[in-house]
């Protein structure tokens, strides 16, 4: 791989380890521009350095549309998306300067609201109650069957990668980040033996709100906003996959890793 430009994006606490890694691609010859926040601009750098957790990744993604290969060093509490930790960053970086590393692409999801794209998110989707502690009512659609009419907190439209967020904690199945599939996961459901549904990613999602109240629509926990009844919502695989270098472990032991750490 031939590189010539990198950005290298930090959290709040996570500064000098940022310095670090920008030390170190400057000595192989790399140009470096730091940033704290993440930008639009980061479409331009051959690839991109996230110092952080898997919430600094989520951060980034929200900011970008044809994403550069991210190599993730891990700062957070778990770092399933991440790559490497502070004492081994440099190992992983030079095999990527030497070429030694693939790419990989995991799918986003799109989120439409009056055919309007509002939200690109790699984790989930969130259909969510506007109003904390009352319930909302919806309607689900795949490719035009109807699957759901329920009462909930809320619903759930998540990746295979981020079946291990949000979607976990609501009692939705780890899936396979590589199988190609969109999870519709209830949120506290008001509905006795509920299950969530795994369906195609070329599946084209559609949502329709019960009249009594509207919802917020938030992707990967980063960006809100608001869905009103009659908003014609509709959910599916973004053209634009989140783009990373091979994780240096198998993905699946890798999750299972990560989530043995969850107390």
């Amino acid at each position: 791989m031939r590189v010539g430009k990198v950005g290298v994006v930090y959290k709040y606490d996570s500064l000098g380890l940022a310095r670090e890694v920008s030390a170190f691609l400057e000595e192989n010859g790399i140009e470096v521009e730091q940033f704290h926040l993440p930008s639009s601009e980061l479409e331009k750098y051959d690839f991109i350095v996230s110092v952080g957790g898997d919430g600094t990744i989520l951060q980034i993604l929200q900011d970008i549309e044809e994403c550069p290969p991210i190599f993730g060093i891990n700062r957070g509490r778990i770092g399933i998306l991440t790559h490497a930790e502070p004492d081994n960053f440099r190992e992983g970086l030079k095999k990527v300067l030497e070429g030694k590393i693939k790419t990989e692409k995991f799918m986003r999801l799109d989120c439409y609201v009056n055919d309007s794209r509002i939200h690109t998110a790699l984790n989930e989707i969130a259909i969510l109650s506007s109003e904390p502690a009352r319930l909302i009512g919806m309607k689900v659609f795949v490719d035009g069957v109807e699957i759901e009419d329920m009462r909930a907190d809320g619903m759930l439209f998540s990746t295979p990668i981020g079946s291990t967020a949000y979607a976990l904690s609501t009692g939705g199945p780890i899936v396979d980040p590589y199988l190609p599939s969109i999870l519709i996961i209830p949120i506290a459901p008001f509905k006795l033996g509920w299950k969530p549904w795994i369906v195609n990613s070329k599946s084209r999602i559609r949502v329709e709100l019960h009249p009594e109240r509207k919802a917020l629509a938030i992707a990967d926990g980063q960006k809100t906003k608001e869905v009103f009844p009659g908003d014609e919502v509709e959910i599916l695989e973004s053209k634009y996959p989140a783009v990373f270098f091979e994780s240096p472990v198998n993905r699946i032991a890798r999750i299972a890793d990560r989530l043995k750490k969850i107390r």
